[in-house]
């Protein structure tokens, strides 16, 4: 049950309260319980009461505490609070949960506290679990200091938690009195001697706890009667530590000691008696320490032992005697892997007659004497896999009549007697894989209760009569991994129980057909990574197979019929197949569930390639072309398909239509990256699927394609870029190209002049659109080549290009009716001559290429009618004339360009309509030097200059021979044009130019230098007087020598920061100030404490104030303090400087402060280089040198 937050009144909220108020009910009624503010509850099901979850910024003491009074009595059985701003400092107050008598659970997690106060759980005699985690290993040193009497109210405390806090060492006497505690966990702290956890034998008392954790810490000895007092402890945990060194009696008085863990330490060896005193051990636990060394006696007496642990150490065998183990009667479990372990003799194991499991793995061994395991009668697994071993003799394994897995994967065996397994006759699992074995062993015949037999990575050659035949009982048989060749029929016969076979990475090429039919009942079966050819008539019969795999080979012809109809799994990629066949029509009655046929050679896929149950496809790699249209419908339950890296060019919409998916389910996704794509009008769609809710109201019949911003593809037509990606390509980019459209208005297709009719002429290529609204036809330059205008122009074309033709003249209306024409190219077709009104009725053309063509002239008639061009390009014709009203009329025109003509002269009047233009070229012609034309030209620069895109290319031509830069010209001397003098202004400019570069360049560096300095001058200026004792960009000011340096204004709470830390750093450091502190040098008692303050700040040349959340809160609030400092600081020039340390808000600032803050420097404790700024700021001392004695008497003088 959650109940929402309710705001409380105001006037219940004290200043730092973070919690509001809950309302006095009756206990009995829960549910009207109101929460308090900031904190979730819920009823709890084992008691009436409920269980509160509070989220506070941070804990507060001091006269604004936290205020946890406003929680109900009695109610709350369960508290649990949680830190939200572990940066800032919490105090916990004395008394704080006092009247919350009846809590049961008490958890207060992330809350950075540095100490429990005594009376912190004062009233709370009936608490029974107790957590303080507070995290502080993320804040480096600091740690929690808990007070001596801080549990002592806990009269009825059963588990402690007090992990995660940093605690270096605890008191003595604390868990004294706390009669009930069971279990204590000291987990994650900072605890380097087991003295400091307060159990040793100097605590007072002997607390009954039965479990203790003291777990990831930095404990590094284990000292004498470390615990002693812990007479009743079960359970000690000891792992994760940096133990190097254990005390003989470390251990002692833990006579009830039943569970010991010191795993993960860095101990080289134990006492020999180490363990005398836990004779009721029952579980030891030392792996991952660096044993090398079990002296004798030291398990002695440890009879209740049955779990040792001995794992990951640096053990060698000749400590593993006849007397090392002998006491352990009981034990059960016994890992000595991960050692180094070379041998195994006869009496090692010979008393552990009821061990259950021993673990031998990763060791050295390469020998095991005959017998050694004879006393293990009740052993059931067996491990030695990883070691040396290289053969297994008839008596290795006596005794082992109880086991049931024996694992010896990993070794150099080559052979294994016929009778090494005689006695084991209850052997279930059988593990030999990656020896040396190249048959499959004799012996494996006798072991009638075998289930699993791996024989992987092998050589095993030969399984035509293999010994395994026979066994009845036989669940899994791994075979991968060895050097089989051809299987015949008869290969696994009499093994009626296999489900599962592993054939694997054996070389095979053929297997005959009938081969598996001996093992109907398999369920799994793995072919892959083989070289099979042919796979028909291999699974017909295997009814029950649920999953296949025949990945990695060379089929390639495959047919569902090949497989079972209840097959579930399979996987066939990496083959050579070209189709996945359904001859039979099988897909409705076929179950499988997942297909991989990715990295072959499928080219077509339809509805009938995949079964209609299917939901998990991959088709990657592959070489498809084609998906026939609603290929995935039908398909209900399918979640996932993989489509990329095939030759897939055109999507259809069609294709990946779907049976409607339900709201309550995903939409499938598709993976379809990596393909040619074409982008042509069929393709439009796909891109709308990024979109489904603006796509269509079927959107739930599509899938979701994961890796749409990944696909590329290929524009059907474009001038320029020919790949973009797919959710980049506009809608009039998807093209299809048509020879003949008909509308399905239009009645008039079968005549001849029909204007509603769409024919692509002859040597054309035409591309439309979805909508129609883009009808491109492209005449460019190609075999037969055009020499006037197609006559077969669509009426409703909207871009033509006829570059590269040979079209000498165009005739007049040869685009009438085109009024849908946006855009036209007419470049690189040798166009002499441009009759009148050419390009009448094209109202809406934008676009007009014209240049690489042969025009001489303009005569004013060419562009008639189009007072929507926006772009005319006449670049690299033969013009030499063109008429003043040329461009009149072209309202609209943006881009014009004349470059590359012959034009000598022009009426720069010409341009005055085309108010909307902004790029214009000239440059590359005969332009003349004359005064008239190059006046008529500067004052077009200066008024429009901006729009000339080559304007620096520009030159004229003066006495037929040399050509003049036109920027260059000064004009303002020309009076008789027939004797008009060029003065070059510019040339001078020209030849200075490098000069002046260089010259800006530097002046910007310069610049550039002079900003830094001033943005960072005062971050220089610490560093320099830090490091040279020089106070650049300012003047050292004249100051009067008086008695101190600065006085220091700070709260009494802060008294401990100013006395340990600010004052030692300024009067003992290098140069050494003379500092005069409020609370250590001015009178506190009479009335003239305000004098007080105004002779000390007369008498220092500087001011600090340390500014704190107590400061503003205790000292700002008394009127005679706050006078003080207002009247001397603000009546003259002093120098204030501001320490800000914790938090502080500066909405909490009062005016006055505000109005200091704006004439001083103000600094942050511990930010960067803090004690250089704090020195800059202070007078120059260093010429004195004084000692911290003369300090200390000067200041007693006020």
């Amino acid at each position: 049950m959650h109940v929402g937050p309710r705001k409380m009144a105001s006037k219940l909220l004290t200043v730092g309260c973070v919690l509001g108020v809950c309302a006095a009910l009756p206990l009995g009624s829960s549910a009207r319980l109101v929460r308090p503010e900031d904190c979730t509850w819920e009823p709890m099901s084992d008691t009436p009461g409920v269980s509160m979850t509070c989220s506070v910024n941070t804990l507060l003491s001091g006269p604004n505490p936290t205020n946890f009074s406003l929680l109900v009595p009695g109610h709350t059985m369960r508290l649990s609070l949680l830190c939200e701003e572990q940066r800032f400092q919490s105090e916990i107050a004395n008394n704080s949960f006092e009247h919350l008598r009846g809590l049961n659970t008490l958890s207060i997690e992330r809350c950075k506290l540095d100490k429990l106060p005594p009376k912190a759980f004062l009233g709370l005699s009936d608490l029974k679990h107790l957590s303080v985690r507070t995290y502080n290993t993320d804040w480096g040193r600091v740690s929690l200091r808990v007070a001596p009497s801080s549990f002592v109210p806990l009269e009825s405390i059963e588990t402690l938690d007090i992990s995660e806090n940093n605690i270096e060492s605890l008191p003595h006497a604390l868990f004294c009195g706390l009669n009930a505690l069971r279990f204590v966990n000291l987990t994650r702290n900072r605890f380097s001697d087991v003295v400091n956890t307060g159990f040793s034998s100097e605590s007072r008392c002997s607390p009954n706890i039965r479990e203790l954790e003291v777990a990831h810490n930095k404990l590094k000895v284990l000292s004498e009667r470390g615990f002693a007092s812990l007479g009743n402890l079960e359970e000690l945990r000891l792992d994760h530590n940096q133990i190097a060194r254990a005390e003989p009696n470390a251990l002692v008085g833990l006579s009830r000691l039943e569970r010991l863990d010191m795993a993960h330490n860095m101990l080289v060896a134990l006492p020999p008696k180490f363990f005398q005193s836990n004779s009721k051990l029952s579980e030891l636990y030392l792996r991952n320490n660096s044993l090398s060394a079990l002296p004798p006696g030291l398990f002695g007496g440890l009879s209740e032992l049955t779990m040792l642990d001995l794992a990951h150490n640096q053990l060698s065998a000749g400590w593993l005697g006849p007397d090392t183990l002998s006491d352990l009667s009981r034990l059960t479990v016994l890992d000595l892997s991960h050692n180094r372990l070379t041998r195994l003799d006869t009496n090692a194991f010979r008393a552990l007659v009821n061990l259950q499991t021993l673990q031998l793995q990763d060791n050295l061994i390469e020998y095991i004497a005959d017998k050694t395991f004879a006393s293990l009668s009740k052993l059931q697994s067996l491990v030695i896999s990883n070691n040396r071993l290289k053969s297994i003799g008839p008596h290795m394994m006596v005794g082992l009549y109880s086991v049931m897995t024996l694992q010896l994967e990993n070794n150099r065996l080559e052979a294994i007697h016929i009778d090494a397994f005689k006695n084991t006759s209850m052997l279930q699992e059988l593990n030999l894989a990656g020896n040396k074995l190249t048959i499959v062993p004799r012996v494996v015949s006798s072991l009638n209760m075998l289930r699993s037999l791996d024989l992987s990575d092998n050589e095993v050659q030969d399984i035509s009569n293999a010994s395994y035949q026979g066994l009845g009982q036989l669940y899994a048989l791994n075979l991968m991994g060895n050097k089989i060749g051809n299987i015949s029929q008869g290969a696994f016969n009499d093994l009626p129980s296999v489900r599962i076979l592993n054939l694997a990475r054996n070389g095979i090429q053929a297997i005959e057909q009938g081969t598996f039919d001996d093992v109907r009942d398999l369920h799994y079966l793995r072919l892959d990574s083989n070289q099979i050819e042919d796979v028909n008539g291999l699974f017909s019969n295997l009814h029950d197979l649920i999953m296949l795999n025949i990945s990695v080979n060379r089929v390639r012809w495959f047919d569902y019929a090949l497989i079972p109809v209840g097959l579930q799994w399979l996987d066939i990629h990496d083959n050579q197949i070209e189709s996945l066949g359904n001859y039979f029509e099988l897909e409705q009655s076929l179950k499988l569930r997942t297909l991989d046929a990715s990295f072959n050679k499928l080219i077509d896929l339809d509805s009938s390639s995949l079964p209609n149950g299917i939901e998990i496809v991959f088709l990657k790699n592959n070489n498809l072309r084609r998906i026939q249209p609603f290929t995935f419908l039908g398909k209900q339950n399918l979640t996932r398909v993989d489509l990329t890296n095939n030759q897939l060019e055109v999507i259809e919409m069609t294709t990946f239509r779907l049976s409607e998916v339900s709201n309550r389910r995903p939409l499938p996704e598709f993976a379809i990256a990596g393909n040619p794509y074409l982008c042509d009008c069929h393709m439009e769609w796909l891109q709308k699927l990024q979109n489904p809710a603006a796509s269509s109201d079927d959107s739930r019949q599509y899938p979701r394609v994961t890796d749409l911003h990944n696909v590329d593809c290929k524009l059907s037509f474009s001038k320029n870029v020919k790949t973009l990606p797919l959710v980049k390509v506009k809608p009039s980019q998807f093209l299809c190209e048509y020879k003949s459209h008909c509308f399905s208005l239009c009645h008039c297709c079968d005549f001849d002049a029909c204007d509603c009719e769409m024919v692509c002429p002859d040597n054309c290529t035409c591309y439309y659109d979805q909508s129609w609204e883009t009808n491109i036809v492209d005449c460019s330059a190609r075999p037969g080549s055009h020499v006037d205008i197609p006559k077969q122009l669509p009426m409703d074309v909207s871009e033509v290009f006829l570059d590269g033709n040979e079209i000498p003249a165009l005739t007049p209306h040869s685009f009438i009716g085109r009024k849908s024409m946006r855009v036209l190219y007419l470049n690189n077709s040798r166009v002499a001559t441009i009759q009148n009104r050419t390009f009448g009725g094209l109202r809406d053309l934008r676009v007009l290429r014209l240049e690489n063509n042969q025009i001489t002239a303009l005569r004013g008639h060419e562009f008639d009618g189009l007072g929507n061009l926006r772009e005319l390009y006449l670049s690299n014709n033969n013009l030499n004339y063109i008429n003043n009203a040329t461009f009149s009329h072209l309202k609209s025109l943006e881009i014009l360009h004349l470059n590359h003509n012959y034009l000598v002269e022009i009426s720069m009047t010409t341009l005055q309509h085309n108010i909307r233009l902004s790029d214009l070229r000239l440059a590359k012609n005969l332009w003349t030097c004359d005064c008239y034309f190059t006046q008529d030209l500067t004052v077009f620069l200066h008024e429009r200059g901006d729009m000339v895109r080559d304007i620096f290319q520009l030159s004229c031509v003066y006495n037929e021979t040399t050509a003049l830069p036109l920027w260059e010209l000064n004009v303002t001397e020309c009076h008789n044009p027939s004797e008009a003098t060029l003065v070059r202004q510019f040339r001078l400019m020209g030849d200075l130019l490098p000069l002046a570069v260089v010259l800006g360049v530097v002046l910007l560096i310069i610049l550039i230098a002079m900003l830094t300095l001033v943005a960072y001058r005062r971050q220089m200026s610490v560093w320099f007087f830090s490091r040279y004792g020089i106070r650049m960009f300012q003047r050292a000011p004249v100051e009067e020598e008086k008695l101190f340096d600065a006085f220091v204004s700070y709260s009494k709470k802060d008294e401990a920061f100013v006395a340990q830390m600010l004052a030692p750093g300024l009067e003992c450091g290098n140069p050494p100030f003379r500092l005069c502190l409020h609370y250590r040098d001015l009178p506190m008692v009479g009335g003239y404490l305000s004098e007080a303050i105004q002779e000390a700040v007369e008498s220092s040349r500087r001011t600090i104030v340390v500014l704190s959340e107590h400061f503003l809160k205790s000292e700002w609030c008394r009127y005679e303090f706050k006078s003080a400092h207002h009247e001397v600081l603000n009546n003259s020039n002093h120098k204030l400087v501001v320490i800000f340390l914790g938090r502080v808000s500066y909405r909490e600032l009062d005016p006055d402060i505000r109005m200091w803050l704006k004439h001083s420097t103000f600094l942050h404790w511990k930010e960067k280089r803090f004690w250089d700024k704090l020195r800059y700021s202070l007078p120059d001392a260093r010429h004195r040198k004084v000692m911290r004695s003369d300090v200390t008497s000067v200041a007693v003088h006020i």
